[in-house]
């Protein structure tokens, strides 16, 4: 369908009822008299047959009132683990940060007191087609409201939500997921002519990794397999078991279409709209436009090689360990450059064990492609050589080693789980490390590992990713908006603690701060000319501008005034949203 008709249905549909005055200072909350009336939605409702949803909280069912059901209320709870049960609504969330209605285990004692939809969107579009997101940017800005985009919900930092806000739901935008042998384009910018995969809307990797398996193929994707596809992951750049074998996944985009704040279709390639196909390749998500298919690389099948570490201290004293770590952090630039890769936890103590029935200890599993287990060994020998004076002394040391024929048989087996999530009661924050940052003074990497580590009544956690490297180095892309700091870190590290369900507001602002100035300033301290993985980073952080985006904030944001001028799209720590600030009742206004 032509998209002049796109906007044409659009607009007829809600041209009849009444408009927010343009320019507001707010957007339109549900306590101001210039909410929609219920007509209104009506209307939209209407002119997406019937895609719009009044939302309501997903535990409702545990709540006194007319929706209160037991038997809901306890598959809810059994399921709240489970991120494929969140994605399944429009208001789902895998890492909430502030859940106003959390399920009930009535058959442990819980107790249900009030339950609301707090920040989450009050109505969503479920748009099944790229004509739903036009619909609903059309009334969004024709209404003032507050607009929010959702795929699977595996957000970290909120982007998905908003107090009073309408939310386009990508996850049933399925077009189809289709394969070719041999990649071909007109763009003469465009050099790949190996296979890929064209993933027309809201699928997982779970289902690209399907399309990929059957044609014998390895992609770009999450370590999770429920992570939605062409979102956030892919936005803020994206990194999975091979991205520092084949590129981080914005690299892996040839090709896109977005739909934009004034209601444009676009596509967007190394030739066309070349500004917009630099943004959304890195430069985050949910800001620039809504993004309803992409075109990725694929690559030849390879074999995998799996080392396994495990220390743990043999007494109470930790600081083996903490000094085992450092060894390793300053190892990883050597072993990521003769191919390793993987990604690691360590904590000097944990309420539950981080295995056997260690709770300090570091934990990681490392990988080659197309190597030997003899090569994976020879290339560990040196550090292994630092390491082997701890062991049996002060450390318990376990190296393994295992081998898989291919890339899906050993995804199945090392990477493709789906963790527990659901809780609220964390903070968190992150740093990318380049060599510079880990090797040629222990003194002061170990100094900073002794802050990370926090203490042990903290239960502080540390996981860190060796995912950069090779390919992010060899051939970094012209058409990136990425945070350059990915072109010289080797690996991220996340530091994370959290509180239990009695904690005050004054523990957890505790805890915040600890994570932001004083664990995350030890981390920026010691990698100053780096930044953070933006999808996984703290959404407090005072510099975000520097830390996420590096030094493409000011052209990206540049991009943004051009597509976006009145900030139609916003999500907090995205670019251009220092141009608005929540007041006191959630409501969005400018700055």
């Amino acid at each position: 369908m032509a998209l002049w008709l796109f906007v044409l249905i659009s607009v007829v549909g809600i041209v009849a009822t009444p408009s927010a005055k343009p320019n507001e200072a707010c957007k339109c909350a549900p306590t101001d008299e210039c909410w929609p009336s219920l007509s209104t939605w009506n209307a939209l409702n209407a002119t997406t047959n019937g895609h719009l949803i009044k939302t309501e909280p997903e535990a409702i069912s545990c709540y006194p009132g007319p929706a209160q059901d037991v038997a809901k209320c306890a598959a809810i709870d059994a399921s709240w683990a489970d991120a494929r049960f969140h994605s399944q609504n429009p208001v789902g969330l895998s890492y909430p940060i502030d859940d106003t209605c959390p399920p009930i285990n009535t058959t442990a004692g819980g107790v249900a007191h009030t339950c609301t939809l707090g920040s989450n969107p009050w109505y969503a579009v479920n748009a099944t087609s790229p004509r739903d997101v036009v619909t609903a940017i059309t009334f969004a800005k024709r209404q003032n409201v507050r607009l929010v985009i959702k795929d699977t919900g595996h957000d970290l930092l909120g982007r998905s939500t908003g107090f009073g806000s309408l939310e386009i739901w990508l996850r049933n935008l399925r077009t189809g997921l289709s394969f070719e042998s041999k990649h071909t384009s007109t763009c003469q910018a465009d050099p790949w002519t190996g296979a890929a995969i064209s993933i027309g809307g809201g699928y997982t990797f779970n289902d690209v990794y399907k399309v990929a398996r059957a044609n014998n193929v390895v992609v770009v994707g999450g370590g999770t397999p429920s992570v939605g596809a062409l979102g956030g992951w892919m936005q803020g750049g994206g990194h999975g078991p091979v991205s520092r074998q084949f590129g981080l996944g914005a690299d892996q985009v040839l090709e896109a279409e977005v739909v934009l704040a004034n209601g444009e279709y676009i596509t967007v390639s190394p030739c066309l709209n070349t500004d917009i196909y630099w943004a959304i390749r890195g430069g985050g998500p949910g800001t620039y436009g809504v993004v309803t298919k992409t075109i990725i690389k694929a690559y030849p099948m390879v074999n995998v090689q799996v080392q396994h570490v495990a220390i743990a201290p043999l007494t109470d004293n930790t600081t083996a360990l903490l000094d085992a770590v450092a060894i390793l952090y300053e190892a990883y630039p050597d072993l990521n450059d003769m191919g390793y890769a993987g990604y690691g936890t360590w904590s000097i103590n944990q309420p539950a064990p981080l295995f056997a029935n260690f709770t300090a200890g570091y934990v990681h599993g490392f990988y080659t492609f197309d190597k030997s287990i003899k090569y994976a060994q020879s290339t560990f020998a040196p550090t292994l050589q630092k390491l082997l004076p701890y062991n049996g002394t002060s450390l318990f040391i376990s190296v393994t080693y295992v081998s898989y024929p291919d890339y899906w048989t050993f995804y199945t087996a090392e990477s493709g789980q789906e963790p527990a999530v659901g809780s609220t009661g964390s903070a968190l924050t992150s740093r990318l490390f380049s060599r510079s940052a880990v090797q040629h003074d222990t003194p002061r990497l170990r100094s900073m590992l002794d802050i990370i580590a926090g203490t042990p009544e903290q239960y502080t956690s540390n996981t860190f990713e060796l995912v950069s490297g090779g390919a992010n180095f060899a051939k970094p892309d012209s058409y990136s908006g990425l945070n350059p700091a990915w072109r010289i870190s080797y690996f991220s590290n996340i530091v994370a603690r959290g509180w239990g369900p009695s904690a005050t507001q004054a523990d957890t602002d505790s805890v915040r701060h600890d994570i932001t100035f004083v664990k995350g300033a030890a981390m920026e301290k010691q990698a100053p000319e780096t930044g953070v993985y933006m999808n996984e980073a703290n959404r407090l952080d005072p510099d975000w501008k520097q830390n996420f985006y590096g030094k493409h904030y000011e052209r990206l944001s540049s991009i943004k005034r051009n597509v976006d001028p009145h900030g139609l799209f916003y999500c907090p720590t995205c670019v251009g949203s220092d141009q608005w600030k929540e007041d006191s009742t959630g409501r969005l206004c400018r700055v």
